[in-house]
C-alpha cells in the first residue's frame, strides 16, 4: 500500500511542476525590460544587434512555443545556460543547492531544539511566570524580521567579537567543524522564528492530548508523570507537529532568500534572487522548478512519517 501511495504522489508531481514552471515563465515574461538588452549590455543600442540576440535566444517566438522548447530541454536533463554568465545552469544549481540544503537542515535542527522543549514546558508547567514569559517570547520572536535579526547577529558575534566567520560556508563533509561554525548564525536566524512557531503547535497539541481519557486512565494507574508524558502524550501529539515541521522544511528550502542575502550565502535562494535582478530567465525557471520539486518530496516524506509515529495510519 505504501509503494502504491508513493507512486501516486510521484505521478502527481509532474502536473504540479508543469503548472508552477508555466506560471513562472509567464511572470518572467511580464516583467518590464528586455532580456536581450541585459545580454548585450546597455551600451549597445543597435536594433539589428538586439534583434539578432532575441532570435538566438528564441525571444522572437510566441510564448507557448518558447515554453514548449524549454520544457523539452528539461525533459532531456538540459537546464540550459545562464543568459548572464553563459555557464550551464546545472553546474550553478549543483554548486548552490547543497549549501541551501545544508542551511535548511541546520535551521530545522535549531527550530526543533527550540520549539519542542519550549512547547512541552509551556503545556505542562503551571507556573504563571513561565506562561507569561512564553507568551512574550513567542510574540517578540515571531514579530522580529529575519533580516534585522541576522544583521544583529553579524554585528554582535562576527564584527565585534569575531567568534563566527563570514563569507566562508564550507560543506559539512569537507570541513565539518568550520561548516558548523560558519552556519551557526544563519541557522539561528532561521531557527528562532520557526522554532517559536513549532512551540505554539506543540503546546496546543500537547494540551489537547492531556485532556483525553486515556491520559487520565494512565495517571489513575499510578504511572509516573514522565512516563505519561513521553509514552502516551507526545506520541499522539506529534502528528500535527510533524505536519508543521514538513511545511517549515519546505519553507526553509525556498524561503531562505533573506537569510542567504544577509549572510552572503551562495545558496539557491540567492541564486534565484540574482536571476530576478539580472532578468536571467533560464536560471530563475530552473531554480523555481527544483525548489518546487523538493517541496513536494519533503511533503511526501512528512506523510510517510505518520505511519512511523502512529501505526493506525493507513495509506490508500
Amino acid at each position: 500500500m505504501v509503494q502504491a501511495y508513493v507512486a501516486r504522489r510521484l505521478i502527481l508531481l509532474a502536473p504540479v511542476l508543469v503548472v508552477v514552471s508555466f506560471l513562472v515563465f509567464l511572470m518572467m515574461h511580464s516583467i518590464p525590460g528586455d532580456p536581450a538588452q541585459m545580454w548585450v549590455g546597455f551600451e549597445t543600442t543597435d536594433p539589428a544587434v538586439l534583434e539578432a540576440v532575441r532570435h538566438s535566444l528564441g525571444l522572437d517566438r510566441p510564448i507557448l512555443v518558447q515554453y514548449g522548447l524549454w520544457a523539452e530541454r528539461i525533459l532531456t536533463g538540459d537546464l540550459g545556460e545562464s543568459v548572464r554568465t553563459g555557464r550551464p545552469i546545472g553546474a550553478l544549481v549543483g554548486e548552490s543547492l547543497p549549501v541551501t540544503v545544508q542551511l535548511t537542515v541546520y535551521g530545522l535542527v535549531v527550530a526543533l531544539a527550540i520549539g519542542v522543549p519550549a512547547g512541552i514546558a509551556a503545556a505542562t508547567s503551571r507556573r504563571r511566570w513561565w506562561q507569561a514569559s512564553y507568551r512574550v517570547l513567542v510574540m517578540v520572536g515571531l514579530s522580529v524580521p529575519q533580516f534585522w535579526l541576522g544583521a544583529l547577529f553579524i554585528l554582535a558575534f562576527s564584527v565585534h567579537t569575531g567568534w563566527f566567520p563570514l563569507l566562508d560556508y564550507p560543506l559539512l563533509w569537507s570541513r565539518p567543524f568550520d561548516s558548523l561554525k560558519s552556519f551557526f548564525l544563519p541557522a539561528l536566524t532561521l531557527g528562532i522564528p520557526n522554532g517559536l512557531a513549532v512551540a505554539r503547535m506543540v503546546r496546543a497539541s500537547v494540551l489537547e492530548v492531556l485532556g483525553e481519557d486515556y491520559v487520565r486512565v494512565a495517571r489513575a494507574k499510578g504511572l509516573a508523570e514522565r512516563v505519561v508524558l513521553f509514552k502516551h502524550v507526545l506520541r499522539n501529539a506529534l502528528l500535527p507537529v510533524v505536519t508543521l515541521v514538513g511545511i517549515v522544511a519546505g519553507y526553509l528550502l525556498g524561503g531562505a532568500v533573506v537569510v542567504e542575502q544577509v549572510f552572503a550565502i551562495p545558496g539557491v535562494g540567492r541564486l534565484g534572487l540574482q536571476a530576478i535582478v539580472q532578468r536571467d530567465h533560464p536560471v530563475l525557471q530552473a531554480v523555481v522548478l527544483i525548489v518546487a520539486a523538493l517541496f513536494v518530496v519533503v511533503n511526501l516524506l512528512t506523510d510517510l512519517l505518520y505511519a512511523a509515529i502512529d501505526p493506525r495510519v493507513e495509506y490508500r
